[in-house]
């Protein structure tokens, strides 16, 4: 019997071993999938992204675009994910994007004024100096 104790004891701690190298392995995976509802970067709070653009110029165009309509705005960095191939090679390296942000209730609004053409009311707006009477 106090043979085969030298024996089963290192034999059990090297099997433990081995299965938490596999375990670790396994969730280190880079195929692996987030969980559902799992959005990265994607939580602003009570702000929502109406617009994700590549320049400052083009934050501060848009941003423009909603002050005339009365909607107030910011922006967040949109980091792009890093991609590694599976023997660590990085294959590309993150962008920095901007978000254009805004409020969950101007949302709606927000969409319809960057939709718009340059220079003309969104739909559903009043024309620039309220409404015009007919006499």
């Amino acid at each position: 019997m106090g043979m085969a104790r030298y024996l089963i004891e290192p034999a059990v701690a090297l099997l433990t071993v081995v299965l938490l190298l596999v375990i670790a392995r396994w969730a280190s995976l880079p195929q692996r999938a987030l969980p559902s509802g799992v959005v990265l970067g994607g939580d602003f709070g009570l702000l929502v992204a109406v617009a994700v653009v590549d320049t400052p110029a083009e934050v501060g165009r848009l941003r423009g675009a909603l002050r005339a309509q009365g909607i107030r705005s910011t922006w967040g960095a949109a980091v792009t994910p890093l991609h590694i191939d599976a023997a660590g090679n990085i294959l590309s390296r993150p962008r920095v994007r901007r978000h254009v942000l805004v409020f969950g209730s101007d949302a709606d609004r927000a969409a319809r004024a960057l939709s718009a053409p340059p220079g003309s009311a969104p739909p559903g707006s009043a024309p620039p100096g309220g409404p015009r009477s007919h006499s």
